[in-house]
């Protein structure tokens, strides 16, 4: 079988697919998306048995390009440990406000919630997520639980990128042509 051919099938049956996708049943999000600020509380999916902390949050604002908006984050362990807090980071598309990026208290007992809030400013509208990492001191060792926030920004959704393109070689077969970084050694 020739390669342009293969090229085709594939196509064909990734087209078959999104098809098939399109005119099916919405499928429930598999992971909630916040977007609109209201008094709902999302809370983390997770094991917390695993890493005894949990993660709930909620927008205060309405997240809207080039303006900053907060979240609250309410952290809370299942047992009492001497230090508790989380670091943000970001994807392209959402900066954190440094001063509110990271959060820590010490001795806290069991099942007391500890709120902060932080800010975010969007860069351009689609689907980001947040990554909150969560710490927990626990025996002396500090465990980390990393929870992903969904954030929605605009109508845009997510953008794939496309890495290749087909061109034709002289013999006229179909190819991809993939980006690649050439190091030389002279």
């Amino acid at each position: 079988m020739t390669l342009r051919r293969e090229i085709r099938i594939v196509a064909l049956l990734a087209s078959i697919g999104l098809l098939a996708a399109c005119q099916s049943e919405p499928a429930a999000e598999a992971e909630p998306v916040a977007a609109i600020p209201d008094s709902a509380v999302f809370e983390s999916p997770g094991k917390p048995e695993t890493v005894p902390v949990n993660l709930k949050y909620r927008l205060l604002d309405s997240p809207l390009v080039g303006q900053p908006f907060n979240i609250e984050l309410t952290i809370v362990s299942s047992i009492d440990t001497p230090s508790l807090g989380f670091d943000v980071g970001a994807e392209n598309g959402l900066m954190v406000d440094a001063r509110s990026a990271s959060y820590s208290v010490s001795s806290r007992p069991a099942n007391s919630p500890e709120t902060a809030v932080i800010s975010v400013t969007p860069t351009h509208e689609g689907r980001f997520h947040l990554h909150v990492t969560c710490n927990v001191m626990v025996d002396g060792r500090m465990l980390t639980r990393i929870v992903p926030i969904a954030i929605q920004v605009g109508q845009g959704g997510p953008v794939l990128e496309q890495l290749g393109e087909i061109r034709t070689d002289a013999d006229g077969k179909e190819v991809i042509s993939l980006p690649a970084e050439i190091t030389r050694s002279d």
